[in-house]
């Protein structure tokens, strides 16, 4: 995998070497249902924002948008 972390996918994103689209890769944890504002995960973080330049790491546990988990 080209971004093997949350963190290298963020970076990635910030530096305009990667785009945000629907299909990024994910890295474990509980997948959110109905966020259009998070585009990536792993067990303990989110990567929400609007665009490239608002994009942030956010712990799941501050998250106060309205995430539903699947299952």
């Amino acid at each position: 995998m080209m971004y093997p972390t949350l963190d290298s996918l963020y970076e990635a994103i910030k530096t305009g070497s990667v785009g945000l689209s629907f299909s990024l890769p994910t890295y474990g944890g509980a997948e959110p249902a109905n966020a259009p504002e998070i585009w990536s995960w792993d067990a303990d973080r989110y990567m929400v924002g609007t665009c490239a330049a608002d994009l942030s790491l956010i712990p799941r546990d501050e998250w106060a948008g309205d995430v539903k988990l699947e299952g």
